[in-house]
């Protein structure tokens, strides 16, 4: 039998985020919660992951609304070689958890390799590569997150992704928050801290996210207040990177979602962000005041979530989505509709 090799600090700490990343509390640490807790420790590991867009808030995104539903999974895990955590780790295996089969076979190959290297202890990149090297759920969750293991082990090797990013750059900062990697400048910096440590999932709340992202693009223009122009900046950058990302767009949705029924009407006028953003900032719209405050509009959009903590993962019973604002924004006379009515002349 192969020595147990003692884990680096980092592994003790992921080994603790994937018992919380499980579904239930006395079920099995699975290859999925492993890649999950890999995106709570520093180093080239994490590293690795977010540079290819499956950060902490992405996955655990996916994993919870994988939770509880039927086929959600292609394959078991080998649960059903399911191991107590003592018998790989040895002393550093937390009594009464146990590791499906696929779980214990990455440890012990990330064991293996650090003896090889003879390395101390074995560290967040040795269980990195042995998750990616097997069909398991780990990899499923990747593929699920549109992430090829591949590119995650050209970045641990020192490489960068060959993909080119067909982004628009304007779209870059909305991106960034997205996916855990960014913050909202506007909020006091506690509530900056909260959210990012709560790792919130802006697409599975499109009226919340619209009215977050609505003061940034305020921001981005030079605008001390925003006005409604931002309002509909910020439902298309928040639609458009929605389709991009589906997977977190699709959590705890409903099953006739028509939570980002404001960006479809835009889209299907054939308006996108970078259009708006060049009649604004080419000077060749002129726009009059509107008919009331922007914050009066985004305060009504958001009112569901009044009892909602902002630094929770928990969702509304029922999120309104960006349709009733988009509605609002185009029933009174504001700059909003008056650039959709420069943008669509004679529709």
């Amino acid at each position: 039998m192969t020595a147990i090799k003692e884990p680096a600090w980092n592994v003790v700490g992921i080994l603790g985020a994937a018992r919380g990343a499980r579904a239930s509390a006395d079920g099995p640490i699975g290859s999925e919660h492993l890649l999950a807790g890999i995106t709570t420790a520093r180093g080239p590991a994490r590293e690795a992951l977010d540079g290819e867009g499956a950060t902490r808030t992405v996955l655990m995104a996916v994993l919870r609304d994988r939770r509880g539903r039927d086929g959600a999974w292609g394959g078991s895990d080998d649960a059903g070689a399911a191991v107590a955590a003592t018998d790989v780790l040895g002393e550093d295996g937390d009594r009464g958890i146990r590791l499906t089969g696929a779980a214990a076979r990455a440890l012990t190959a990330a064991m293996r390799q650090a003896q090889r290297e003879d390395a101390p202890k074995f560290t967040a990149v040795h269980l990195l590569r042995a998750l990616l090297a097997e069909d398991n759920r780990a990899v499923e969750l990747l593929g699920a997150c549109r992430v090829p293991p591949l590119t995650v082990r050209t970045r641990l090797d020192g490489g960068t992704a060959a993909g080119h990013d067909d982004l628009d750059p304007l779209l870059h900062p909305t991106r960034e928050v997205l996916l855990g990697r960014g913050v909202y400048r506007h909020l006091p910096l506690w509530k900056r801290w909260m959210l990012t440590f709560a790792g919130v999932n802006w697409a599975a709340r499109p009226a919340w996210w619209a009215a977050m992202e609505t003061y940034e693009q305020a921001r981005r223009l030079g605008c001390r207040e925003p006005g409604t122009e931002h309002i509909l900046l910020a439902v298309l950058a928040t639609h458009e990177l929605a389709l991009r990302h589906p997977h977190l767009a699709k959590e705890a949705a409903p099953g006739d979602d028509s939570r980002y029924a404001g960006g479809e009407l835009l889209a299907g006028l054939g308006i996108d962000h970078a259009a708006v953003h060049r009649a604004l900032t080419g000077g060749r719209v002129r726009l009059t005041a509107d008919a009331r405050p922007a914050r009066a509009y985004l305060d009504a959009a958001t009112r569901p979530y009044a009892t909602s903590p902002a630094g929770s993962c928990a969702l509304p019973a029922a999120d309104p989505g960006t349709g009733p604002l988009i509605e609002a924004l185009l029933h009174d006379d504001t700059r909003a509709r008056q650039l959709i009515d420069a943008l669509t002349p004679g529709s």
